[in-house]
């Protein structure tokens, strides 16, 4: 299906003055007003009248990451983390202190990696591979982090740069929140304004 017939949705036009002298169109005028429509004209004409105010203003972390984070500590057994894997649906889980430090970070292609046998290079593992090991034998210990007030577009960067898929954000060393590439792809769905990404 043409992506146009999923977006091209019908709208209704604001209303505005008709001059009395044109109620009536032939449709010969029918015609020509489709046809100017299709041009163009009468969609910038259109933008012109009901142009909407331009939201300038940068896109930071703390409005679209996730506040309700679920963390384990890294003495917990990745059978626990495969269960939260399956129950809640998520597919990153920091790793942290008792006091709220990140220490790590967890995701669910590490889990499969190790499950199976098969290290980050892709090359068969030499150790046995145990459901109830620590989750500090799995996790990644080296973790980018943001704060609360950074630029979307930078931890975005940082996904395609860095190859990862989730940044906690922390204040103060502790973490408050968590954005994912699924965070970042509903902001520019609800915020698809070019100047906040460009």
């Amino acid at each position: 299906m043409p992506m146009v017939q999923l977006f091209n949705k019908k709208t209704i036009e604001k209303p505005h003055n008709v001059d009395p002298g044109r109620v009536e169109t032939s449709m010969h005028d029918s015609d020509n007003i489709q046809a100017a429509w299709h041009s163009g004209i009468a969609m910038q004409s259109y933008h012109a009248v009901d142009r909407l105010a331009e939201n300038s203003s940068q896109l930071i972390a703390r409005q679209i990451m996730t506040t309700d984070v679920t963390t384990l500590k890294k003495t917990a057994p990745v059978a626990a983390a495969i269960k939260l894997f399956r129950v809640k649906k998520f597919r990153h889980i920091p790793i942290t202190t008792k006091n709220g430090t990140v220490e790590g970070i967890l995701s669910e292609r590490d889990i499969l990696h190790y499950l199976s046998g098969i290290n980050d290079d892709y090359t068969k593992s030499k150790l046995p591979v145990k459901a109830n090991d620590k989750v500090s034998r799995v996790m990644k210990h080296d973790v980018l982090t943001a704060s609360a007030d950074t630029d979307v577009r930078y931890i975005a960067r940082l996904f395609v740069e860095q190859h990862i898929g989730a940044m906690p954000i922390v204040i103060d060393g502790k973490i408050v929140g968590l954005i994912t590439r699924s965070d970042v792809l509903g902001a520019v769905m609800r915020h698809f304004i070019l100047e906040l990404w460009a």
